[in-house]
């Protein structure tokens, strides 16, 4: 009786193990699919050359298209900072201000000085042009009486020749008229040493406004603040470095290439890049300039490209890494990517001739998107398999349908 119950047991675990693996099967259904007779059925593609533009791996840092760090042109103290770390700045914002009182006072005493000059040569405002050296005040002044002088002595000197004045008033005349040329000499030359000293103060003028104005750090481009130095109450020197800004859009891509893709790259090629911030986004932008020079070091010549950055989601520093298009067109041969399997490092395809499959060890070279190169390995008109590839071995029988549909 219990021998009989365990083999109704036992029936009853293979059935239950049937309509499991029945169940299992329906839930994962296989995509080999099979004729009659048991061949199996694949797609393939026809291989033919086709041109390719190449294009060379890339990697590189991403900086502002335009850096600086600004420094002070005038010493004094840091009385104001409006900007710090990470901070978007405008064009002309003042970041930094140092006290102007001395700076101020220099350029009063200045505007003094000068007005005080133009004043002798009858010039009202400090902007208005200096007059020739004889339409100066002093000038005309002594041209006027200069004039009155020859005049007078003219007179005089065809009155004595009458008899008419005496020798003592002729010689007072001529005395008078030589004395008022003199004058009007000197006058002169009075004239273009103030109208001198006037360019001189002027010129005095413009640098105490330039170190009133340099107490103001301004930004000379709109862009974000990288780095601050410079604290409140501080005493700094000049050229004392107080704060560094970078632009963030666009940004440059600094890379190299190596030396026998030189003649192949100019400016204006495409590069595509990708960083580790943003995983699988793709940014792109174009070459801006090549050196002419290569690194003797690295073999190698460096570039820059123009990233265009909307947004503003990239950040200078970052590391990038990117593709380079170059002008450079070959004729290769390409297949899918997926159509290559990988053996302890040897690639390797399936490929199909007079229904059977044979097995064919490639080398590749460049992927461009979802298909790769083949540099070795086939030739032109060849059929390969692209489905079923794990069921596929040297000999296989299969049943061929084409991409385009259609068995063969």
């Amino acid at each position: 009786m219990k021998q009989q119950q365990v083999r109704q047991s036992g029936i009853l675990l293979t059935l239950i193990a049937v309509i499991t693996g029945t169940a299992g099967c329906s839930r994962q259904p296989t995509v080999v699919t099979a004729q009659p007779d048991g061949q199996i059925v694949v797609r393939a593609v026809q291989v033919q050359p086709e041109p390719l533009r190449r294009q060379v791996e890339v990697v590189g840092t991403l900086a502002g298209d335009q850096e600086v760090a600004l420094s002070s042109e005038v010493a004094g103290r840091v009385v104001k900072i409006h900007a710090d770390l990470g901070d978007r700045v405008a064009k002309d914002q003042v970041l930094i201000e140092l006290d102007s009182t001395e700076y101020q006072l220099a350029v009063d005493r200045q505007r003094a000085a000068l007005a005080e000059v133009l004043a002798q040569l009858g010039v009202r405002q400090e902007s208005d042009p200096l007059p020739e050296v004889t339409e100066s005040s002093l000038a005309r002044r002594a041209a006027a009486e200069a004039a009155d002088a020859q005049a007078n002595y003219d007179r005089m000197k065809a009155l004595r020749a009458e008899g008419v004045v005496s020798q003592q008033v002729y010689d007072s005349a001529e005395a008078r008229y030589r004395a008022t040329q003199a004058a009007y000499a000197a006058a002169l030359e009075q004239a273009r040493n103030l109208e001198a000293h006037a360019e001189n103060l002027r010129v005095q003028l413009r640098l105490a406004r330039k170190n009133l104005a340099d107490t103001q750090i301004r930004a000379p481009f709109a862009g974000t603040v990288r780095e601050r130095t410079a604290e409140v109450g501080q005493s700094v020197r000049e050229q004392t470095p107080m704060i560094s800004l970078a632009s963030s859009n666009p940004l440059k891509l600094r890379a190299s290439i190596p030396e026998r893709w030189f003649p192949h790259v100019q400016p204006g090629a495409r590069v595509g890049l990708t960083v580790e911030a943003y995983a699988g986004e793709r940014f792109s932008g174009a070459v801006t300039r090549v050196a002419r020079a290569g690194l003797a070091e690295t073999r190698s010549f460096s570039f820059e490209a123009r990233i265009e950055n909307p947004g503003e989601r990239l950040r200078p520093g970052l590391f990038a890494r990117g593709r380079l298009e170059t002008s450079k067109v070959d004729s290769v041969i390409r297949v899918p990517a997926s159509a290559v399997l990988s053996f302890y490092g040897v690639q390797k395809v399936y490929t199909v001739a007079g229904g059977v499959i044979r097995e064919k060890v490639v080398k590749l070279g460049d992927r461009t998107g979802e298909t790769i190169e083949i540099t070795e390995g086939l030739a032109p008109g060849d059929w390969v398999a692209t489905t079923n590839l794990t069921r596929l071995r040297e000999g296989v029988s299969v049943q061929l349908e084409t991409e385009q549909g259609g068995n063969r």
